[in-house]
């Protein structure tokens, strides 16, 4: 877990060899995040579509969605 304004300097720790699911709140920033670690050479990035707001309404209805 890197959060967004930290991942620039710390590119080293995201693997590139397994599949890395970004998220953020509604999905807009990790989108974001994907854009600019592709630039960076990665390729196996997923953004969890709609954030955790979905997640939570979608998937574990037991989440509070803030």
């Amino acid at each position: 877990h890197i959060p967004m304004g930290e991942v620039r300097n710390n590119l080293g720790k995201i693997r590139k060899d397994i599949p890395v699911i970004v998220h953020c709140r509604s999905g807009k920033r990790s989108g974001n995040m994907v854009v600019f670690l592709s630039d960076n050479g990665y390729d196996n990035l997923y953004s969890l579509e709609g954030g955790i707001n979905a997640w939570a309404e979608q998937v574990d209805t037991t989440m509070n969605v803030y």
